[in-house]
């Protein structure tokens, strides 16, 4: 094997472990600088469940319901 292959192979090796800590680094830093406020910013300024204090009545308007028959077939 000649010197060149054998720099090579070892070059792949060390290169290899740099690209895996230059990954865990930038991806680190995207979860820090971008995932983890929108995240914080969605909990708290968002309601899905409408469980937070409201003026007036908890109950949801529902829009009548068609009473034909094909209406009835359609379910979905």
């Amino acid at each position: 094997m000649s010197v060149l292959k054998k720099a090579w192979n070892k070059w792949k090796i060390i290169a290899r472990k740099i690209g895996d800590f230059q990954a865990r680094l930038l991806l680190t830093v995207l979860y820090f600088t971008a995932v983890l406020p929108y995240g914080i910013a969605v909990r708290l300024f968002s309601d899905p469940l409408r469980i937070k204090k409201t003026t007036g009545s908890n109950w949801l308007d529902k829009k009548p319901l068609k009473s034909d028959f094909e209406s009835l077939r359609r379910q979905f």
